[in-house]
């Protein structure tokens, strides 16, 4: 059984530069990808099963009874910025 990984897409301007990228996640894992101006990724971040909350953005409009949502679009716009800065801030 594999886990069907959502997409949704980021930008920010940072720097004078739009970064731009994709949060792939799933309720207990996600991780940033930095596709311009240069491409990096991040590490996954996990949840724990038993935790009740799930990771969502806004593409996840239905509530699910008893489990607490953690939106994570701003922490991954700190994200995109951070491998942005670690790249050297430089265009590939």
């Amino acid at each position: 059984m594999s886990i069907e990984l959502k997409r949704y897409p980021i930008s920010v301007k940072h720097r004078g530069t739009v970064l731009r990228g994709t949060i792939i996640y799933w309720s207990k894992d996600y991780r940033v990808v930095l596709e311009h101006p240069v491409h990096r990724e991040s590490s996954s971040l996990h949840m724990m099963y038993m935790i009740p909350a799930r990771f969502v953005t806004p593409l996840d409009a239905t509530d699910v009874k008893s489990v607490r949502n953690v939106d994570i679009v701003e922490d991954c716009i700190k994200k995109l910025k951070k491998l942005y800065d670690e790249s050297g801030g430089k265009n590939e």
